[in-house]
């Protein structure tokens, strides 16, 4: 067989759903054993028609991603400049069949890999290639190894200290993350008088954001944080739900050191106003947050204590 030659096609990668995940190369291309054919050529990208389509008037063939993208630009034909559309292009079964019967090195053949065959097989073929490269199975828990399917044994094999290790990590994290939880957990436990509103994704906030509604002295309310506080503060307000009373309330800014937790009671309304609820408009500083102790797994958690029965 002779050596690939200039027509190469850049339509397709090939990532098989199994683990290890195969790495595809930035431009996957179709080495195609013998030159392709005139009448099956892309008239924009020279390359065989991937997925070929063919405008119905002048009946120039094209790959479906190169003419989609042309049209994008401007609603003409490439070739003759004649006015086209997407409606104006259908798929094109019969040149299709023609491209998936031309002969086709395997992606791999820099690799070594010496499979040639139907361009229709080569995606059952690299699925299974020894040649393609693969990531270790441990790259989601940091082994950055890179190898051959063919070598991966061999790496696996060698590599179990260095697995174990990275295992090691992942399982004190756990551990850390569990810890963390338990903490919330009992910080939910140390008052069932109180409402505990968990923030997740605190840092990514923007604008207001409410809790749900939650009983307290037998009437309704919500608590509402604002992220636009003035010098990177957020402010926490109470606000009533379908009445006009209102109460004495302390408001908890929980930290992982629940000596360091922060507290603000309002007693003063008219000191508290701020619009329709009620709260200190600098109870957060967005600024040094994250090493703070207030946050835990991206969480802030906000509690609030009903101190009063309500009153006009």
């Amino acid at each position: 067989m002779s050596e690939p030659n200039a027509n190469m096609a850049s339509r397709r990668s090939y990532r098989p759903t199994s683990e290890p995940r195969v790495l595809s190369p930035s431009s996957a291309d179709i080495p195609f054993v013998d030159a392709v054919p005139d009448d099956l050529q892309c008239g924009i990208c020279f390359s065989a028609a991937i997925d070929p389509v063919v405008t119905e008037d002048c009946g120039h063939l094209f790959c479906r991603e190169c003419i989609l993208t042309a049209l994008e630009r401007k609603k003409e034909c490439p070739i003759d400049r004649l006015p086209l559309t997407v409606t104006d292009i259908r798929k094109d079964v019969r040149t299709l069949r023609r491209i998936h019967s031309l002969t086709v090195y395997c992606v791999n053949k820099k690799q070594n890999c010496t499979w040639s065959g139907a361009y229709s097989d080569l995606d059952r073929h690299v699925e299974r290639c020894e040649f393609a490269t693969v990531k270790c199975p441990f790259s989601v828990h940091g082994c950055d190894v890179v190898v051959s399917r063919k070598t991966l044994p061999e790496h696996m094999a060698t590599g179990t200290n260095s697995h174990l290790m990275l295992l090691c990590a992942v399982t004190a994290r756990l551990l850390d993350e569990n810890t963390a939880l338990q903490q919330e957990l009992d910080i939910l436990q140390r008052d069932d008088m109180r409402f505990i509103w968990v923030i997740t994704n605190f840092e990514a906030k923007r604008g207001p954001v409410y809790s749900r509604k939650f009983s307290g002295r037998g009437t309704m309310w919500y608590l509402g944080v604002d992220f636009e506080g003035p010098e990177q503060h957020a402010g926490v307000y109470l606000f009533a739900e379908g009445h006009q009373k209102r109460v004495d309330f302390k408001l908890i800014l929980f930290n992982q050191d629940p000596t360091k937790d922060k507290v603000h009671i309002v007693n003063d309304w008219a000191a508290d106003y701020k619009g329709k609820g009620w709260g200190p408009l600098k109870f957060i500083n967005r600024s040094n947050l994250g090493n703070s102790g207030f946050i835990v797994n991206g969480c802030v958690r906000i509690g609030v204590e009903i101190e009063t029965d309500p009153f006009e």
